[in-house]
C-alpha cells in the first residue's frame, strides 16, 4: 500500500456545484457517505483515508467535467512520498472558463546556509 498527499487545494465550489458532484457517484458512499464531505471550508474535498485513492480526478473524468462545467478556478495538488509513485507530483489547473489542464510537479531544493569546512 501507498499513499498520496494533497499539496495545494485552492478550489472553491458552490453548493449547487457539490450536490452535482455527490449525485454523481458511480455507486452510493464511493467518494463521499453525505453531501456535507463534499466540501471542506467551501474547498472540493479529498479524504486522505482514501490513502492513494485520494486523487479521484484522476480516475472520474465524469468529476472534472461538472466541474469544468461549474467553471471552477484553482489548482488541486498532490504527491506521492512512498510507494510505486515516489517523488510523483500531480495536479489539475481549473482555468475558472471551463477549461482545465493536468499538471505536472517536482520538488526542488535551494541552499539557504553553508555550514562546514570554509564555511
Amino acid at each position: 500500500m501507498w499513499s498520496i498527499s494533497e499539496t495545494v487545494n485552492n478550489v472553491r465550489i458552490t453548493k449547487k456545484c457539490a450536490r452535482e458532484l455527490f449525485k454523481a457517484q458511480d455507486y452510493e458512499e464511493e467518494l463521499w457517505s453525505s453531501l456535507e464531505y463534499v466540501t471542506s471550508e467551501g474547498n472540493l474535498y479529498f479524504n486522505p483515508d482514501h490513502n492513494e485513492h485520494m486523487d479521484y480526478l484522476g480516475t472520474h473524468d465524469n468529476m472534472t467535467e461538472i466541474l469544468k462545467r461549474h467553471k471552477v478556478k484553482g489548482d488541486i495538488c498532490f504527491g506521492s512520498l512512498e510507494g510505486d509513485d515516489e517523488g510523483s507530483f500531480w495536479g489539475y489547473r481549473f482555468d475558472g472558463k471551463g477549461g482545465m489542464v493536468k499538471l505536472s510537479g517536482e520538488v526542488v531544493y535551494t541552499e539557504v546556509e553553508k555550514t562546514g569546512q570554509g564555511g
